[in-house]
């Protein structure tokens, strides 16, 4: 899509395909450099002054991203999101209806779980500030744009690396 797009423009599909392959990569760059500075600027994640809490409660539903609690003190009822970035999940979540667990939070997010000292999850980062630069870190695109730009200089490179192999070749006695 991108390369019909700017192959529409003026002289595009005239250049040479590696330095075609650089134009697009190099813009694909500036493309997850714009969503890496947004990603940086995003919003907290409702962390800020947030401190882990650990309690014991019974799995009453597991769903995509989210697992419903109920203490085992209070009997008060919880939804914990289980987000990438911040907790791991090292069983099928499936496994953990019906169980009790020993469960520490952070806010909202789910950080780690275990049944009888057996890890069921388990968290990706230990406080407040951690867990928002482990989320932001995995919503970035930074590799992205990293790649896209090697492919770019790599393009560039295999281009001129072409071009200086290919001068005119001088017949003797002209």
């Amino acid at each position: 899509m991108i390369r019909s797009t700017l192959c529409s423009l003026r002289d595009f599909s005239t250049l040479e395909p590696l330095l075609q392959m650089a134009l697009v990569s190099f813009v694909l760059g500036l493309v997850f450099a714009g969503i890496e500075l947004w990603t940086q600027s995003a919003p907290d994640y409702d962390l800020e002054g947030a401190s882990v809490e650990t309690f014991s409660a019974r799995v009453l539903e597991v769903g995509p991203g989210r697992i419903l609690l109920e203490e085992a003190e209070g009997g008060e009822v919880l939804a914990l999101t289980i987000a990438r970035g911040i907790s791991q999940l090292n069983a099928d979540p499936a496994r953990f209806k019906g169980q009790t667990l020993t469960v520490s939070h952070l806010r909202h997010y789910l950080l780690s779980c275990s049944r009888e000292g057996e890890a069921l999850c388990r968290a990706r980062c230990t406080s407040a500030s951690s867990c928002r630069d482990s989320r932001r870190e995995y919503e970035s695109s930074l590799s992205m744009l990293y790649g896209a730009w090697a492919v770019t200089l790599a393009s560039l490179g295999a281009y001129a690396w072409g071009r200086r192999g290919r001068r005119p070749l001088r017949v003797e006695g002209e």
